[in-house]
C-alpha cells in the first residue's frame, strides 16, 4: 500500500484537503482544526478535531460513524473524486469498511467548479440521480458560523474550547430546527417551479 504525503490534484487544481498522510504541524498547537459532518438540511451531526491536518482518515471516520445512525445514502465532499479511490483501497484491505462504498458520492456544486470538466460531469451532484437540488456546500455554512470563535478558542484550554464549540454547535442546530419548516417549504416551491420549467423547455425543444 503506497501513501502520499503531498497535496493531491485534480486537473490544474491543488487541494490542501486532499492527502493520505500529513506530518504534525510545526505550530505550537495540538488541535489544528475541525472536521464536521452536516446533513443536507444544514444540521451539524458530528465533528472531530484535526491533529494531522486535513487527511482522508478523518472524513472516513465520520462516514463510518454516521453510516448506520443517520442512514445516509449520499456522501458529498469537496474532494470526493480523490477520496473515493482512497476509500475503495481501504475497503479492499478492511472488509468492515465495504458498506461505506455503497453510498453515492458527489462533489459539492461550488467546489466542483475547481475540478476538471470531466470530473465535474462524472462526480457532480447535478448529474447524480436522486441528489435533486442538494448543493453539497452546507458544511461551509457551519464552518463560517463556527469560525467566529477561532480567535478566542485557540487560546483556551482543551475543555473550555470543547465547551465553547459545543455551545455554538447547539445554537446552530437549534436555529436550523426552528426554521426547518420554512426552509423545506421554500425548497419545495423552488424545486416544483424548476421542474416545471425543465418540462416546458423539453416540450418546446421537441416541437
Amino acid at each position: 500500500m503506497t501513501s502520499k504525503s503531498g497535496r493531491d490534484v485534480c486537473g490544474p487544481a491543488t487541494f490542501t484537503a486532499c492527502r493520505e498522510t500529513s506530518l504534525k504541524s510545526s505550530a505550537k498547537v495540538d488541535e489544528e482544526g475541525l472536521q464536521i459532518a452536516v446533513c443536507r438540511h444544514g444540521i451539524l451531526l458530528q465533528g472531530l478535531n484535526h491533529y494531522r491536518g486535513e487527511i482522508y482518515v478523518y472524513p472516513m471516520f465520520l462516514q463510518k460513524e454516521l453510516a448506520e445512525v443517520a442512514n445516509a445514502t449520499f456522501f458529498y465532499m469537496e474532494v470526493a473524486c480523490r477520496y473515493w479511490s482512497y476509500l475503495e483501497k481501504m475497503a479492499a484491505k478492511f472488509p468492515e469498511l465495504q458498506p461505506l462504498t455503497e453510498m453515492k458520492p458527489f462533489l459539492s456544486v461550488m467546489h466542483a467548479k475547481a475540478h476538471t470538466g470531466k470530473c465535474e460531469v462524472k462526480w457532480g451532484g447535478r448529474s447524480l440521480e436522486g441528489a435533486g437540488n442538494t448543493v453539497g456546500d452546507e458544511v461551509e455554512q457551519v464552518n463560517s458560523f463556527l469560525s467566529r470563535a477561532a480567535l478566542t478558542t485557540k487560546y483556551m484550554t482543551k475543555s473550555a474550547r470543547a465547551d465553547m464549540i459545543t455551545v455554538l454547535a447547539m445554537q446552530w442546530n437549534h436555529r436550523k430546527v426552528e426554521n426547518l419548516h420554512k426552509t423545506l417549504a421554500k425548497r419545495f416551491v423552488k424545486t416544483t417551479q424548476r421542474a416545471q420549467t425543465e418540462v416546458d423547455n423539453l416540450v418546446s425543444s421537441k416541437s
